[in-house]
């Protein structure tokens, strides 16, 4: 049976939960809920804690709906506003930030695109897996929400406060960093870059 809010777009969720709509409130809580913890799981391997991040955020919406900004990305304004958050946590709880790559995401998101423009040729997943995980922590984070998020540079610039030359630089870094080892990924990944910075 189809629900009230099924088929409503983010931003006419986001106007009703200003307006006071706890169904709004709920069908945004459903959409968000596991991506949002998801990603708190890359900053710390304490789920409880970052499940308790994710509470009080969405508490702190509701309890101030109506003074919550319009954004024209419900996305970008939650996943930043709870990276906030769970900051804050963390460093309450005096733990160290902690990333936990989701290499399995990234070898299907290259399969395809590899299958795409290569056939049936493969990828040494264990050293692409490998040569990822050396990368400095802010060029992870950067890939993870471009690619995993689909974050433009300007949305990850407002997240991390940083310039949106910046985002594009710190990219460009981190292909460059694979390149030296590895031409076959850094070619998939700059055309999948290149495709969606059209």
């Amino acid at each position: 049976m189809e629900k009230p809010f099924d088929n409503a777009s983010d931003l006419i969720l986001w106007q009703r939960l200003r307006e006071d709509d706890e169904g709004a409130f709920t069908e945004l809580t459903r959409r968000y809920y596991r991506k949002l913890l998801h990603y708190g799981q890359k900053f710390t391997s304490n789920t409880q804690l970052a499940e308790d991040a994710l509470q009080d955020l969405l508490v702190n919406l509701w309890l101030h709906r109506k003074s919550v900004k319009e954004t024209p990305s419900v996305n970008h304004y939650l996943m930043k506003a709870f990276r906030n958050q769970i900051f804050k946590a963390i460093k309450v709880a005096n733990r160290t930030i902690e990333w936990q790559d989701q290499l399995d995401e990234l070898r299907a998101d290259i399969l395809s695109e590899e299958n795409h423009f290569h056939g049936d040729q493969s990828l040494d997943f264990g050293r692409m897996t490998s040569l990822l995980t050396k990368l400095p922590e802010r060029q992870k984070e950067v890939l993870y929400l471009r690619f995993f998020h689909d974050l433009s540079p300007e949305e990850i610039a407002s997240m991390l406060e940083i310039k949106p030359q910046s985002v594009r630089n710190i990219i460009q870094r981190a292909l460059t960093n694979l390149r030296e080892h590895w031409i076959a990924i850094i070619l998939i990944l700059t055309i999948y870059y290149n495709y969606c910075n059209k």
